[in-house]
């Protein structure tokens, strides 16, 4: 079909039921009548017209639609949707019901510069329309768009910032994150769908749209020359006009990652043919998305449904769900950012901007991180060289005794002795530092491979002692990272001790308050 035909100048009423043909979307399995108010583009892309629709005269609206529909069947459903957001912001602003030099001029005025560049997309927008000859933009509005310069989108303030709010997460932020999630799945809090979306997004840094549009399939496994096993994400491209699911570009990951979306790959197949109540076979068992919407699968009648819905998203979540699932995770372990001294703020794109940047500060250049984060050019991953942060510094006694009570790090239970520990009374059960003294007790019956003391402090399992020599380790985990430091010259490598100082420090202000209700307590009693 080629829509560039769609030409309505001057429909009347009578003449728009005939005109309101079905239209078919960029991307496949998604069609739209061209006069209804509401367009499903994609998944993730529903773009309302009412406004327009309500604002515009007739024989502008006409030449509107007819310039959207050129672009909801040739553009990505994403475009599509940020220029009808930008149009209807216009007309919204200004209250025209045509498009004229004086609309415009009154428009740009009101943006200032900090949102002049919402006009640039508009002015995309208008060219094409006036170059479809559709009804609604004349030569002298193009001539005056032309001779305008509007600045761009200012990219990467955040990241420049490190604003704590939407900027890249800071070392103990990410630490926080994936141990929270973590801990979260261990206790039941989050599913196994939730901490693989947590997971693959926090170590990836790919876009909320990727993420969702994984399957099965992409999960894969091999060995090199000389036998060694890799591990491989296959992970769909976006954001550069590709239909959905037609080019990749593949992932290294680790193997502990791997095996919590290989785990996830079983149980959607094994819900997905619950839901059919068939078993798949193998060829559509790897076509399952790895991220399935369940109530949509629901309501699949047939294998032959289910193999036809495969060639668009509509098995698949929305974006959206990626970052509501990141932010349910963060509520459901009770993630605390240090910065902000409250609930960590999270959500996809700051879990994108941290890779990028601590691919900056590990000294990789532009080509690197450009295919890290699976970028057309090198334009925006220049933002990240050119704003390396230099956040990390010396962590002394009182910086981790302020940060303890925000950061959240210890995640155990203290406890007043070795008796009142559960384990307390197997011996095998308890925890000692490198010099041989007793800090606490492990309540885990299953085997930790951990390096004790150090990891303890932050694993939930851990119940320090009161009286334990905490600080002792503090004071012994100062030393060792300055000694990391003056060996490798590196304070990226020493600040990997951060989290667990700050646990530590956590630990001995909770054993000082406990003290304090303690001897309170003697002093009531000998009243």
């Amino acid at each position: 079909m080629n829509n560039l035909a769609v030409k309505t100048p001057n429909i009347t009423d009578a003449e728009h039921s005939k005109s309101n043909k079905k239209i078919y979307a960029k991307t496949k399995g998604y069609s739209f009548k061209i006069y209804e108010k509401e367009w499903v583009l994609d998944k993730n892309s529903t773009i309302n017209l009412n406004y327009i629709h309500q604002k515009l005269n007739d024989r502008v609206l006409d030449g509107c639609i007819s310039a959207l529909v050129f672009y909801a069947s040739n553009y990505s459903a994403s475009h599509t949707y940020n220029v009808v957001a930008r149009f209807n912001h216009m007309i919204k602003s200004t209250g025209s019901s045509v498009i004229n030099d004086t609309m415009l001029i009154n428009y740009r005025a009101s943006l200032g510069k900090s949102h002049e560049w919402y006009l640039g997309t508009v002015r995309g927008f208008l060219r094409k329309w006036y170059e479809l000859g559709y009804y609604g933009v004349d030569e002298d509005v193009i001539r005056l768009l032309d001779s305008w310069t509007i600045k761009g989108n200012k990219k990467g303030d955040a990241v420049k910032r490190q604003d704590p709010q939407e900027g890249p997460l800071s070392d103990n932020e990410l630490q926080a994150f994936n141990e929270g999630a973590v801990t979260a799945f261990e206790q039941n809090l989050i599913t196994l769908n939730e901490f693989a979306i947590s997971l693959v997004t926090s170590n990836t840094g790919r876009r909320p749209v990727q993420i969702s549009h994984l399957r099965v399939i992409d999960i894969l496994c091999g060995t090199n020359k000389r036998g060694d096993p890799f591990y491989i994400l296959n992970i769909p491209r976006a954001k550069h006009s590709e239909g959905f699911r037609t080019q990749f570009n593949p992932l290294a990951v680790t193997q502990e990652l791997w095996a919590i979306l290989s785990a996830q790959s079983k149980s959607a197949i094994s819900l997905v043919e619950e839901s059919l109540g068939i078993e798949l076979n193998e060829d559509d068992r790897q076509q399952v998305p790895l991220f399935p919407d369940y109530k949509r699968v629901e309501k699949v009648g047939s294998l032959f449904e289910f193999r036809a819905l495969l060639v668009s998203d509509k098995l698949h979540i929305a974006s959206n769900k990626v970052t509501d699932t990141l932010q349910l995770v963060v509520a459901a372990a009770g993630i605390n950012s240090e910065r902000t001294g409250g609930e960590l703020p999270i959500d996809a794109y700051r879990l994108r901007y941290t890779t990028g940047t601590r691919a900056a500060r590990e000294g990789f250049g532009k080509l690197v991180i450009a295919e890290l984060l699976d970028h057309r050019d090198t334009q925006s991953a220049g933002i990240y060289i050119e704003n390396i942060p230099e956040h990390v510094k010396r962590l002394d006694e009182a910086v981790g005794f302020h940060l303890a009570p925000y950061a959240q790090a210890f995640a155990g239970v203290l406890v007043d002795s070795e008796r009142d520990a559960e384990r307390g009374n197997d011996l095998s059960s308890r925890i000692r530092t490198e010099e041989g003294s007793n800090i606490g007790t492990c309540g885990e019956h299953g085997f930790c491979g951990a390096n004790v003391p150090i990891p303890c402090y932050t694993c939930i399992h851990f119940q320090p002692w009161l009286d334990g020599p905490h600080k002792e380790v503090y004071q012994d985990l100062l030393d060792e990272r300055e000694r990391i430091k003056d060996i490798t010259g590196d304070i990226e490598v020493a600040a990997i001790l951060d989290r667990s100082l700050v646990a530590v420090a956590d630990v001995i202000m909770r054993c000082e308050k406990r003290h304090a209700e303690l001897k309170e307590q003697r002093g009531v009693d000998h009243a």
